[in-house]
């Protein structure tokens, strides 16, 4: 950034760090009461919560232990992560959150997705309520909330039994519950792997102009996770005009599994203090006590002001504790101790809250048994229809997988209406022809004038224009709200586009060399090809990741790789791969409008190579559409990218020489691969030759 000089600084000093408050909430409900900070309808309201939450975990286990049986040969299949001991840190959360706010879950993320779903349903109105409501019938019920809270614990427990009518349809299970028209945008199995989608969100919230928040929840073990450092220095970064919106909530429950988080697996007492790498004010950082529901609401009331007045990010890290074990089958016996397990469940969040509405007169035991009763119930009759709902059909297997949407055409709303400079005009010369990266250019420079939505970011790709100077100028015309550097976090990169598409940008992300694709391989294979099918197909990813691959130019092993058959092994990626400048501008401008992830790859050996390109915002080619580069009668050769020059230049060879007459096939899309086009071509010719940069194998 040359805004900014970096000059020779060395004058002898030392580095200070804030203090991180720890443990500071002191006051009881009846002291939140007195001061008018919250009413005994609300504290009810998170105490019913709660308790829907536990029964909703306890029948799970029920479930996967055959204690209850629905009907008979009924037969419990998936993963039991339960949130028992926990659920003061969902409702106290989305007691705060807005129906618009996001979330982001983990593996643990049934109690998320119960108290999200239901606070949300508290702030609907009717027409908001019919909707989310949809076909589920509402005339036994006495309003529409109460039949749209039914509805929402039927759709949560009917996914985590893989049924069609679940919040995902069955796709997700247990550890994939999403809900887009409440703001869950998904729970994650992989630990850590929600840190950089959710500041994705956060990114695009803030280049909306949302007035929203984002809520990552973590567990423990994910704070030792690489992600998480790329994630939460991004969220840190100077160059954003003010904090990114987003909280980072830790659920400290002790154990990443089975490893202590404090004297084994870290060298700190609190996971906070973390937060002191990241900014100078520590990421306004604290530790909280997670087994008081009214702690985690003071707090997070407190987060929620902070990051709509632009204080982000925030690290908050909860102290709590997992009654049960990693899974219902783990005792716990293998690495805790029974008198350390006492000690925690003396502190039940649900018992505490309890205790403090009979000493205020709220409740009284009886009381307190009836309102567990009717959750329990509830939560019985909610796991009866939920399974005997429909089993997802195989026919169906696929669907969901790629969305048949496309920006093709938009609104004058998405235009861009103002740019800082005039655009470039990349010259072609007599014969119409360009340079392959002045073809890329102008598909991007097009396309970010057509669609403000569209933003590109990468490593270096700003003043100095990526190691190939293709986005050169782009800067000068569109400012670094639509185009910025990055750090060099290849994980995060990709993340937190998957996490901006979500949340209505289109993305353009660069990976400069394909051999740093691996660094980002849990965020491409897991979470980018995973997410719309995982969801349930509720959602599009408009994002491009453009990379470039190549050998030739002898830098050696790590940086002339030709990676591409590992990303189209990922069902739910399309991956482009173009080896003309006429090919490479109307490929990367379907790219872009394309509703769905695509991996676009350049080779570094045709940045300099001229072809025809036409003009025209309007010029696009369609993913699956091969083209035959070379008619001919003999043989078929199919290749891609650089090397189809070469076939070219043989192909000429042997019909001079020895009269052998070759058809080339650029497919130039690998995944949607042209079959036909290229069986129909085998058929003629009768032979077939795959020529390609790759290693043959290992």
């Amino acid at each position: 950034m040359k805004e900014i000089n970096v000059l020779p600084e060395y004058n002898p000093g030392e580095i200070n760090f804030n203090p991180i408050p720890l443990f500071q909430y002191r006051a009881s409900l009846k002291d939140e009461v007195s001061k008018g900070k919250i009413t005994i309808d609300e504290a009810l309201k998170l105490y019913r919560a709660m308790l829907l939450i536990r029964n909703f975990e306890f029948m799970v286990v029920d479930l996967s232990t055959g204690n209850f049986v629905p009907y008979d040969g009924f037969k419990f299949i998936g993963a039991t992560h339960l949130y028992v001991g926990e659920e003061a840190n969902a409702v106290g959360i989305m007691s705060v959150l807005n129906k618009d706010d996001y979330i982001t879950s983990t593996h643990r993320g049934h109690g998320h997705s119960v108290a999200k779903g239901l606070f949300a349903i508290y702030q609907m109105d009717d027409n908001q309520l019919k909707k989310f409501l949809g076909d589920w019938p509402t005339d036994n019920y006495g309003s529409l909330r109460e039949a749209a809270i039914d509805y929402h614990l039927f759709q949560a427990m009917a996914e985590l039994l893989g049924k069609e009518e679940g919040y995902c349809h069955g796709r997700g299970g247990g550890m994939h519950i999403a809900d887009f028209y409440t703001g869950n945008l998904g729970a994650n199995a992989i630990v850590g792997g929600s840190f950089a989608i959710a500041t994705g969100a956060a990114m695009a919230v803030q280049k909306q102009g949302l007035d929203r928040i984002v809520v990552c929840i973590i567990g423990d073990g994910a704070m030792n996770n690489g992600i998480a450092h790329e994630a939460m220095n991004w969220a840190s970064q100077r160059q954003w005009k003010k904090g990114l919106p987003i909280v980072y909530y830790i659920e400290n429950n002790q154990y990443g599994m089975t490893g202590q988080q404090r004297g084994e697996v870290t060298g700190i007492d609190y996971l906070s203090q973390r937060g002191a790498g990241y900014n100078n004010v520590n990421m306004h950082a604290e530790t909280i006590w997670g087994m008081n529901v009214l702690t985690v609401r003071e707090a997070m009331l407190r987060v929620r002001e902070r990051l709509l007045n632009g204080e982000g990010p925030i690290l908050v890290e909860s102290m709590t504790y997992r009654f049960l074990g990693h899974n219902y089958k783990d005792k716990g016996v293998a690495y805790r101790s029974e008198e350390e397990k006492k000690a925690w469940m003396n502190e039940d969040p649900v018992t505490r809250l309890k205790n403090e509405l009979i000493e205020m007169g709220a409740l009284t035991e009886r009381d307190a048994e009836h309102e567990n009763e009717i959750a329990r119930k509830k939560i019985e009759e909610i796991t009866k229809k939920a399974a005997n709902a429909t089993d997802p059909v195989p026919k169906d297997m696929y669907r969901g997988l790629y969305a048949e949407t496309t920006s093709d055409n938009i609104g004058e709303e998405y235009r861009t209406k103002n740019l800082l400079k005039k655009p470039r005009k990349y010259t072609r010369d007599s014969e119409g022809k360009m340079l392959f990266r002045h073809a890329v250019a102008e598909a991007l420079t097009e396309e970010m004038i057509r669609d403000k939505r569209v933003i590109v970011y990468g490593e270096d790709v700003a003043d100095y224009g990526g190691a190939y100077q293709v986005t050169l100028g782009l800067l000068d015309i569109f400012g670094r709200e639509r185009i910025f550097n990055t750090p060099i976090s290849e994980a995060a990169i990709v993340g937190t586009g998957l996490g901006a598409a979500m949340v209505g940008l289109r993305p353009v992300v660069e990976i400069m060399y394909i051999d740093f694709i691996l660094l980002a391989m849990d965020q491409l294979g897991n979470q980018v090809a995973k997410a719309r099918f995982m969801f349930g197909g509720k959602m599009t990813i408009p994002l491009v990741i453009r990379t470039t691959i190549g050998g030739g130019k002898g830098y050696a092993g790590q940086h002339s790789q030709s990676l591409e058959a590992i990303v189209a092994h990922f069902p739910g990626i399309k991956v482009v791969i173009p080896s003309t400048a006429y090919d490479v501008k109307g490929l990367l401008k379907t790219a872009i409008r394309d509703d769905n992830p695509v991996l676009f790859i350049e080779h570094q050996m045709l940045y300099v190579d001229k072809g025809e390109v036409p003009e025209g915002v309007d010029y696009t080619i369609p993913f699956g559409e091969a083209r035959i580069a070379r008619e001919g009668r003999d043989i078929t050769v199919v290749a891609y990218s650089n090397i189809i020059k070469n076939v070219l230049s043989a192909a000429e060879i042997l019909e001079k020489e020895d009269g052998v007459s070759v058809e080339v096939v650029d497919p130039r899309t690998l995944v949607p691969l042209d079959i036909d086009t290229i069986a129909k071509s085998v058929n003629k010719t009768g032979r077939a030759v795959v020529v390609n940069q790759a290693p043959y194998t290992g």
